[in-house]
């Protein structure tokens, strides 16, 4: 009796073990399913449909880490922070290798404006894998953040590397070399992203732009042709070709392009301004003051604006009118040398040097290396019979690059005895 008692007692156990097993097997296998359905869900950008299923596989296998992480990704996404890390914490207590945990903390790190612990975190997540190029990516934003702009580049390119197709990391790599003015490196950036992506018109237009800015004329130009063909309304793109032909001299191609810009945009003010500057090159006067008078109409506070129709006014022969303008181009903006110049050449060619020479020194002073500065102001003091300080005026000029200077000091400084009445030009 004894050992039959024992023999149901062994059975008894075998069978709960075996349920016990049968049980654990049939929670794992609903638990999973829960997972890869929210797995999916997450993929499809469900999130609160993927988030119930994480839950649910938590609830049928208890702690899982893999399920708090899912939970964790979901609630990132539906801006649900507090709890995001909370599960990203349990996650890593279970599992310390979890990749995408130390990812994601890193992204709630970011968020925070936490970078160095951001870039901790992206550092762990590559220190357990190598390629994994969102990390990359996401530490360069952070060091960039930083002014790190070496090393986001560094990881910006690494970023690149492991996925070409990753336009983000073009972008922000082109990004951090602009911002040390590395438009060299910025536009070897685009040539890389236009390999990758040949019909990317904003990409052609901001090649474009740089290239502009390091004075590639020609380069720009065919840029811009390119993004237009892919974006003919483009007003950016017409105003910076327009901007193009500008510069190279092509005045009647800057003013169709500038009013087109305008066609499309009526408060398009720079274009109005520099269309403005392509009438007055082409010595269209009248044309050049209406379109400045509608700068100053919008934009009141548009020092160069006024510095320019005083230039115009000035060429009129209606000095007068290119004094209001001068006075009142430096009344909103003080510091404003050019004004100041200008408005001393103004005086000193109607003889009131005594008056202009205030103007020019009030230039020097906004601007110590001012060589047409400095040599107008030697033509008033010449004018005035103040030979020593025109003397120094002219030295101070030639020092400085400015070529008329040099046949000034042999008459004047060279030579005594010598009251010869001078003439000045007003700059623009």
């Amino acid at each position: 009796m004894r050992r039959k008692g024992l023999t149901i007692s062994v059975i008894l156990v075998l069978i709960f073990v075996l349920t016990a097993g049968i049980l654990w097997f049939s929670r794992k296998h609903i638990s999973e399913k829960h997972l890869l359905k929210g797995t999916a869900l997450l993929e499809d950008k469900k999130y609160a449909e993927s988030l119930d299923e994480f839950e649910k596989a938590s609830g049928w296998y208890g702690r899982s880490a893999r399920a708090l992480l899912g939970k964790a990704q979901a609630e990132y996404f539906l801006n649900q922070f507090a709890p995001s890390a909370l599960d990203i914490h349990n996650a890593l207590l279970i599992d310390s290798t979890l990749t995408d945990a130390y990812f994601y903390r890193g992204l709630l790190n970011l968020k925070a404006n936490d970078q160095e612990r951001a870039i901790a975190d992206f550092s762990k997540v590559i220190s357990l894998d190598s390629v994994y190029a969102r990390a990359y990516y996401h530490r360069g934003l952070a060091k960039a953040a930083l002014s790190d702009f070496t090393g986001s580049v560094a990881d910006y390119r690494k970023s690149m590397d492991l996925d070409q197709g990753n336009i983000e990391a073009y972008l922000k790599s082109i990004e951090a070399k602009s911002a040390v003015d590395d438009y060299k490196g910025a536009i070897a950036d685009y040539d890389r992203l236009l390999n990758v992506d040949l019909n990317n018109g904003d990409a052609l237009a901001s090649r474009g732009y740089l290239k502009l800015n390091i004075n590639d004329l020609d380069g720009a130009l065919i840029d811009f042709n390119k993004a237009l063909a892919l974006n003919p309304d483009n007003i950016d793109i017409i105003y910076n070709r327009g901007s193009v032909f500008a510069r190279k001299g092509d005045f009647a191609s800057a003013v169709k392009d500038f009013s087109q810009s305008i066609e499309k945009k009526h408060k398009l003010y720079k274009a109005y301004y520099n269309r403005a500057l392509s009438y007055l090159n082409q010595g269209k006067l009248n044309e050049a003051t209406r379109d400045l008078n509608e700068v100053i109409k919008g934009e009141p506070s548009n020092a160069d604006a006024y510095l320019i129709q005083g230039v115009i006014f000035s060429m009129k022969k209606d000095y007068n009118g290119a004094m209001s303008f001068y006075d009142k181009a430096i009344s909103v903006k003080p510091a404003f040398a050019e004004a100041y110049f200008n408005r001393g050449v103004l005086k000193g060619n109607q003889n009131l040097h005594a008056q202009a020479v205030p103007d020019y020194s009030k230039a020097i002073e906004l601007r110590a290396n001012y060589p047409e500065a400095y040599f107008e102001r030697a033509v008033s003091e010449l004018n005035l019979q103040q030979m020593k300080p025109a003397c120094e005026d002219l030295h101070k000029a030639k020092d400085l690059g400015f070529k008329g200077a040099d046949d000034l000091i042999k008459i004047h400084c060279e030579q005594s005895g010598n009251s010869k009445t001078i003439t000045q030009t007003e700059k623009k």
